[in-house]
């Protein structure tokens, strides 16, 4: 059968070890249970397998004493995208970040980093991030990606803005009273955006990332939800 073929039909699923051909693999008990009840695998099934290293694997997993995956071939091998974006999302609801994280890993985010702006959503944030990431584990899962976006620790907006390691980035701020996002955005210098949350920033805000030379842009006539803008901002700065 043609590998295209078979590759539909595999679940393909993300494990947290190095990978290799001809290795055989020993997961634990949860991600045992996982493969049995919940993607109902059975003995000798195959599965697809990466570790977020550019490469995916295509193994043969069996329940009895061993529960042990073996590794038969590599299927695909990618470089990293050259095109790096950042997108630093301001907390909305939570219903409305785990959609943004989620399509924002579909379209090949290489990092998201959760902001707390003026108006964001109030709440414990950093007892969210194990959520975050399985979102994050999730849809690589389904989208085909082999990279592993990074998720970093909830930051301030101020101290985002103010933040010396982003000089060498192109620094975008999403608002309606910005400028229109014109070609000259789309340079091959790494990008980091900022998505106001749902109510959008306040002038201070504004007025800070100004004095730390963000640039401010709008995507169009309309205002747009959050999640829209940040799905929105990424397809048009990919180019």
């Amino acid at each position: 059968m043609p590998l295209k073929l078979r590759q539909n039909k595999l679940h393909r699923v993300y494990f947290n070890q190095r990978l290799s051909v001809n290795d055989t693999v020993k997961p634990s008990h949860e991600y045992i249970v996982r493969l049995k009840n919940v993607l109902r695998l059975k003995e000798l099934s195959e599965l697809i397998l990466f570790n977020g290293d550019g490469k995916e694997y295509l193994g043969v997993v069996t329940f009895k004493s061993n529960k042990s995956i073996k590794i038969k071939e590599e299927l695909r091998h990618e470089s990293v995208n050259k095109k790096k974006i950042i997108l630093a999302q301001s907390i909305p609801s939570y219903k409305y970040m785990d959609f943004t994280i989620q399509k924002s890993v579909e379209l090949g985010i290489d990092e998201i980093i959760p902001i707390v702006s003026g108006r964001s959503h109030p709440g414990d944030h950093e007892k969210k991030m194990d959520h975050w990431k399985k979102v994050i584990i999730h849809a690589v899962e389904q989208s085909g990606g082999l990279y592993i976006p990074r998720l970093s620790e909830p930051l301030s907006f101020y101290d985002l803005v103010e933040m010396k390691k982003y000089e060498k980035h192109e620094k975008i701020l999403l608002d309606p009273s910005g400028s229109k996002l014109i070609s000259t955005s789309r340079s091959n210098f790494p990008k980091i955006v900022i998505i106001g949350p749902e109510g959008g920033f306040s002038d201070d805000e504004l007025d800070a990332a100004r004095t730390f030379s963000w640039n401010i842009v709008k995507l169009g006539d309309r205002i747009l939800r959050t999640e829209t803008a940040a799905i929105v901002a990424q397809v048009l700065l990919r180019g």
